[in-house]
């Protein structure tokens, strides 16, 4: 499946804010539903391509996705791309990304990036990316 990035909107159909029930329908797919850490409040819904989580009143908050959905941000693929081309398009993009050892984090478009090996091994490939609502780190 295919998700175009709307920045603190959503992705594709799925918009932050939806619940489980609403998800589970755009998505066609009952999900598997765990709790990440013990402490959470809600439980996490686990899909084939994300992960979605959850805040009160039940609402959706964040969206990770990994293979193998294919995850867009002003028409670039994101997922499976080379973290050092995708770290080139958030240089672009955004002068405020912050940048870890093992991926980045951009506020603008509220969109993190995960590659395990970023700052050892920039050719590796995105294996995940993380659309969180406004305040979603705070």
């Amino acid at each position: 499946m295919e998700f175009s990035i709307e920045p603190y909107v959503g992705v594709g159909k799925i918009l932050l804010g939806m619940t489980s029930q609403q998800i589970e329908n755009i998505l066609r797919i009952k999900p598997r539903k765990f709790k990440k850490f013990e402490d959470d409040e809600f439980e996490t819904d686990a899909f084939d391509m994300c992960y979605v989580y959850y805040k009160d009143p039940g609402v959706c908050e964040a969206i990770e996705f990994f293979k193998p959905a294919i995850v867009t941000l002003n028409g670039t693929n994101l997922i499976g791309e080379s973290y050092k081309d995708v770290k080139n398009l958030f240089l672009m993009l955004d002068e405020e990304t912050e940048y870890e050892d093992t991926g980045l984090t951009s506020y603008k478009y509220g969109v993190g990036i995960y590659a395990p090996f970023a700052e050892d091994d920039p050719l590796e490939p995105v294996e995940g990316v993380i659309i969180f609502e406004n305040g979603y780190y705070d």
